[in-house]
């Protein structure tokens, strides 16, 4: 009798030469017991349960509550990064931009829309990554830099959430000539590379930058 036994073969004065054990109990030669991988209660901070079926009470590893993470012997709080993680650049343990191998600054995981371009300027200006890390409209070098990197951002904005570049024109800062309503800046075309320059007033993609933090 008790937790996962039952007898085997016939009883003699109500007791058995052995017994059987369900799932997951083992026979030890005189009781059904727990194997030895079942230690973990998965209880306390961080423990939303344990994982799978319990024996005796405890479980071979616990489910984690959000913002912890097993580690083959407990739930522990996760690693809070703010600021550059190798290719991507994170907030709170979120990645807010990505970056090629080789490149010196981050880029946006979306698109701002299209728009003139004062009012580009300004969205990427007000554009906060993480607390007083803000963006800025790439120069027209940052942009040639993106597009020849483009295969491997658009494969890092689309393994965390990002929505990849467009195949259009994007505004850079960069500014050709002019002034006031004749002002021209350079748009690079992220489907081909070509290079161009566009009045300011018309509306064109943007997407903002992280250059320092």
């Amino acid at each position: 009798t008790g937790a996962g036994e039952s007898g085997v073969g016939e009883t003699c004065n109500g007791k058995y030469q052995s017994c059987t054990c369900s799932s997951p109990y083992t026979w030890n030669g005189s009781a059904c017991t727990c194997p030895s991988t079942y230690q973990y209660t998965c209880s306390g901070t961080g423990y939303s349960g344990g994982s799978g079926t319990a024996c005796g009470g405890k479980y071979t590893s616990c489910t984690c509550a959000s913002g912890y993470e097993w580690n083959g012997s407990n739930c522990h709080k996760k690693d809070v990064i703010n600021g550059p993680d190798g290719d991507v650049y994170k907030c709170n343990g979120k990645v807010v931009g990505v970056k090629a191998i080789g490149m010196n600054f981050y880029v946006a995981m979306k698109d701002l829309g299209q728009m003139r371009h004062d009012d580009a300027s300004m969205q990427c200006s007000d554009y906060i990554f993480c607390g007083n890390s803000k963006g800025s409209l790439p120069t027209k070098d940052q942009l040639v830099t993106i597009y020849n990197n483009k295969p491997s951002i658009n494969s890092l904005l689309s393994t965390h959430s990002g929505t990849q570049l467009t195949n259009n024109w994007y505004w850079s800062s960069t500014k050709l000539y002019g002034s006031g309503t004749i002002s021209r800046y350079s748009i690079i075309n992220m489907s081909t590379g070509d290079n161009n320059h566009e009045y300011f007033y018309n509306e064109v993609y943007v997407r903002p930058v992280l250059t320092s933090w």
